[in-house]
């Protein structure tokens, strides 16, 4: 699989592209040490794990999977304990989200941008840092990314009188299987 986002960033590329060998370190800089369950020689690994920092990077994956008959998982956090982002006999591309995790916080407004790869934690921060008032129904594990989370449902302590953290998304950037970003707005 061949993916040219044609950014750069500092000189160097701006997509992150590991190969499926674990000789290289590939694995072991790319995250795979969350949970030692898949750390198994004979677990089937991603062909590939791709570590966009842009919308468009992840268009470009799409549109290449898609082309080399791979499917995708994605992983924004890491809690992924029954491996469904990590193993898999049929061959696969994982996008990991970790360096998608900017928050945006408009108090005035009561509302957040937050990408996939951000955790409940660093958002929590976030809205801490601009308000003492505000705050979002969602979970307790500050180590929990909000991508899985929230479309996972997203429950917390603040859930019963809130609702669930994904009943409080109002907006949302999503890239279908054809590579377009789709938007509400």
């Amino acid at each position: 699989m061949m993916v040219d986002s044609g950014a750069t960033a500092k000189g160097g590329p701006v997509i992150n592209i590991l190969p499926e060998k674990d000789d290289d370190g590939g694995y072991a800089s790319g995250g795979w040490k969350r949970n030692l369950r898949f750390a198994s020689p004979t677990t089937p690994r991603p062909q590939f794990i791709v570590t966009p920092v842009h919308e468009s990077e992840i268009q470009s994956v799409v549109y290449c999977a898609k082309q080399s008959d791979l499917q995708i998982r994605t992983i924004s956090g890491g809690h992924d304990y029954e491996g469904i982002s990590h193993a898999s006999e049929i061959p696969f591309v994982t996008i990991d989200l970790i360096n998608m995790s900017q928050i945006t916080v408009d108090v005035e407004k009561r509302s957040a941008w937050v990408q996939a790869g951000a955790t409940i934690g660093q958002l929590y921060y976030r809205i801490a840092e601009k308000s003492r008032n505000l705050g979002f129904p969602a979970g307790v594990v500050p180590s929990v990314g909000v991508g899985g989370h929230f479309s996972g449902g997203g429950y917390g302590y603040m859930s019963r009188k809130y609702g669930i953290a994904a009943d409080n998304i109002i907006d949302a950037h999503l890239v279908d299987v054809n590579g377009r970003i789709l938007d509400r707005f």
